[in-house]
């Protein structure tokens, strides 16, 4: 008997300071897996760790894998388990591939049917495969949760009716300020998120937008875009800062990279917005209560994506029914290939118990 299971942290269930404590860095990943084949336990994994979530998949031939996964974070980020207990939601059998299939739509994100999360599970799982932490029962579930996501966005126009992270917070800016032309604007890091929010600030009209990164030539490919972008030196950020009227960051620094002292030697007083895209965070939270001063986090996107998810309603629920099927396709392949995996061996008389799960 094997037992598929997963645990937890999103914005809906945590807090931002709870959130920043689990993500998953790059070497992080690497450590996490090396920890889960020293101890064993876990035949197969999976880490998905995003802005907004950080998640492990496992196959285990224990029945008690929620509490191993809820006692590995707790270990592995140094974290009371009690933190852990009242943030960490675990599944398991079933629930599990219902919940990896809308993830990967974009269904369970801050903004309903959001592209990026797509990408972020592709990438998840070919970490998995490079560390050697997936295996046949992890490995089909989340091709085929992929796969389905492709299909679902292609069909439905789910995406099309969706708004990004990026430009809900460009959104926020702009009612912050009543408009962002004219304006001039710090970029800090050149991820995907920091991308699409520089193309919604050149089509709000902006009088100039200086991009900083560490690597310095991703700065300078985006230079040649438009005349008023100017890429400027990581080291030399805060020189600027007296000259803009926003800044919005989003780096996958796991520490501060605007730091609050540095912030007021440059700072001179007049207004600023700052949007802060990261998790953890970018910039040091003090300098919110710095007067002139009005700084947005991730969480603060939601309240906005809010008023605009009910016109992805009807789109989700087309998807819904696409998701349903594939669903059943992976209990069937479970089924053809004798796997006995505990709460998904669906049978015809409890399908209509499994619909109702899947809406949920």
């Amino acid at each position: 008997m094997y037992y598929l299971v997963m645990a937890g942290i999103d914005y809906k269930y945590s807090n931002l300071e709870t959130r920043e404590k689990v993500n998953f860095t790059s070497s992080a990943i690497k450590r996490a897996f090396e920890k889960i084949k020293d101890e064993g336990v876990l035949k197969e994994a999976v880490i998905l760790s995003t802005c907004n979530r950080s998640e492990v998949y496992g196959i285990l031939e224990e029945e008690n894998g929620e509490g191993y996964l809820r006692n590995f974070y707790s270990s592995f980020f140094n974290i009371d388990i009690e933190e852990i207990n009242d943030n960490v939601a675990c599944r398991s059998g079933f629930d599990v591939i219902d919940h990896l299939f809308q993830v990967t739509n974009g269904f369970k994100s801050m903004v309903l049917g959001e592209d990026q999360i797509l990408g972020q599970v592709k990438t998840a799982y070919n970490e998995a495969l490079k560390n050697k932490g997936s295996g046949k029962i992890l490995n089909r579930l989340f091709l085929n949760s992929i796969t389905n996501a492709k299909k679902v966005k292609t069909i439905t126009n789910i995406s099309h009716a969706s708004t990004s992270v990026s430009a809900i917070g460009i959104k926020l800016i702009n009612r912050h300020l009543g408009s962002l032309r004219g304006k001039k604007v710090l970029v800090v890091g050149l991820g995907k998120m920091s991308k699409i929010a520089i193309k919604y600030l050149l089509s709000e009209g902006v009088e100039k937008i200086y991009i900083t990164n560490r690597t310095k030539n991703k700065v300078t490919d985006l230079e040649v875009i438009s005349d008023n972008i100017e890429g400027i030196d990581f080291d030399n950020k805060y020189d600027v800062i007296k000259d803009v009227d926003v800044i919005i960051s989003c780096t996958s620094a796991p520490h501060f990279v605007v730091h609050k002292e540095e912030f007021l030697k440059n700072y001179s007083e007049k207004s600023i917005c700052i949007l802060d895209l990261s998790v953890p965070r970018d910039v040091d939270p003090k300098i919110g209560y710095i007067d002139g001063v009005s700084l947005y986090v991730i969480d603060d996107i939601e309240k906005i994506a809010k008023e605009n998810e009910n016109k992805r309603i009807k789109e989700f629920d087309r998807g819904m029914v696409l998701v349903r099927e594939d669903v059943y396709k992976y209990l069937d392949w479970i089924k053809d290939e004798s796997i006995d995996v505990y709460g998904c061996n669906v049978n015809d008389t409890s399908k209509l118990q499994v619909e109702k799960n899947i809406a949920l």
